[in-house]
């Protein structure tokens, strides 16, 4: 997972003009980073991966398969039947622009999802994952900020804020629309 901002970046905000919170500032980034992607329930860079999805479970509606995360673009599809899929023969949702959050077989193609009982059975998608190839501003922007807010409470000046109001305000039209009632896919690794 990459970070949204750097040390630099916190010490300007803060205007720290040594290198003696060099570490503790990192790590603060890398916590503020996290938080920023629980909050928003997606990550803000992108990589590469083959996530696998059950087709018995509630991921799939109709002929759509509900992705849990963020899909840029994707590069394979395989059914779990082991066959592949051709690409032309799918739909990414939202048609037109990424990030997507679902795969349609097109009507008419005379695809469905299948799955079979064997164990490790299941639809691979591969693609590039994440909510965009560069962090937006704003969640670069709220990454120094919260980082900077945790590293003014290491005094133990602790508020009953979980996040401050600005950085919530920032990350707000970020958040992704939940898919809780369905299982979430692993990742081939």
């Amino acid at each position: 997972m990459a970070d949204y901002t750097t040390v630099d970046a916190v010490k300007a905000y803060l205007r720290i003009t040594t290198d003696s919170d060099d570490t503790l500032l990192a790590d603060l980034i890398r916590r503020a980073c996290r938080i920023i992607d629980d909050h928003c329930a997606r990550r803000f860079d992108s990589w590469v991966e083959t996530r696998v999805y059950d087709a018995t479970n509630a991921q799939i509606t109709g002929h759509t398969l509900l992705l849990d995360a963020d899909l840029l673009a994707l590069t394979a599809l395989t059914n779990g039947d082991g066959s592949a899929i051709d690409l032309a023969a799918t739909i990414l949702r939202p048609v037109n622009w990424p990030p997507y959050f679902g795969i349609s077989l097109r009507e008419g193609s005379g695809l469905n999802w299948v799955t079979s009982s064997a164990p490790g059975c299941a639809i691979r998608v591969t693609g590039t994952w994440g909510y965009a190839e560069t962090v937006p501003e704003p969640i670069e922007h709220a990454a120094v900020r919260l980082a900077a807010w945790l590293y003014r409470q290491r005094d133990g000046s602790a508020t009953d804020e979980l996040l401050p109001r600005d950085v919530r305000d920032l990350l707000a039209p970020y958040i992704r629309l939940g898919l809780k009632s369905f299982g979430w896919a692993s990742s081939e690794n």
